[in-house]
């Protein structure tokens, strides 16, 4: 009930200046009503303005815990991404350890490039944002037989074992 005076005052001020300013509607003399007649009415005006205002300060409040757990859900997103963030200047895919000239990552280990792994063929940034959706792509990879993603860009006496000795400590 944070709000509740300040919109009671506002709902109960309107009702009366409506009723002593209207000039015609629904049956009100010409100028409206009278101060007399407008302080006769005021326990109708009270109680309006009161309903008015409990339902107005019941949706302030809904709409301020709703922005507030919005908020709590935002952080939370955010510390789980920044958990799971490369060290920053790393070349290495963080599946399966190949090493590319940018950084799949960006320099910051904070910005995905979104480009594709030429080896496990994983998008940075997509199905390499948790530690728990690298060990599934890489398992699912591996039982695939860990074939390359583009063919053409295999290098000759390539390793698996070998190469996943790359993938950054954090990831594996």
């Amino acid at each position: 009930m944070k709000y509740f005076p300040w919109y009671f005052l506002l709902f109960l001020g309107m009702c009366i200046l409506c009723q002593k300013f209207v000039l015609v509607a629904h049956g009100m003399p010409m100028g409206g009503y009278s101060w007399s007649q407008i302080w006769m009415r005021m326990p109708f005006y009270v109680i309006l303005s009161s309903l008015i205002a409990v339902y107005a300060n019941y949706i302030t409040k809904n709409i301020i815990k709703k922005q507030i757990s919005d908020t709590i859900e935002a952080k939370k997103r955010i510390e789980e991404r920044e958990k799971n963030y490369s060290s920053p200047n790393t070349h290495e895919c963080r599946v399966c350890g190949c090493c590319s000239e940018d950084f799949p990552w960006g320099e910051d280990g904070k910005s995905p490039s979104y480009q594709i792994c030429p080896c496990c063929g994983v998008q940075f940034g997509k199905e390499d944002s948790t530690l728990e959706s690298i060990k599934e792509y890489r398992a699912a990879w591996k039982n695939n037989g860990g074939k390359w993603f583009m063919k053409n860009e295999k290098p000759s006496g390539w390793d698996i074992e070998q190469q996943m000795k790359h993938i950054p400590n954090e990831f594996k």
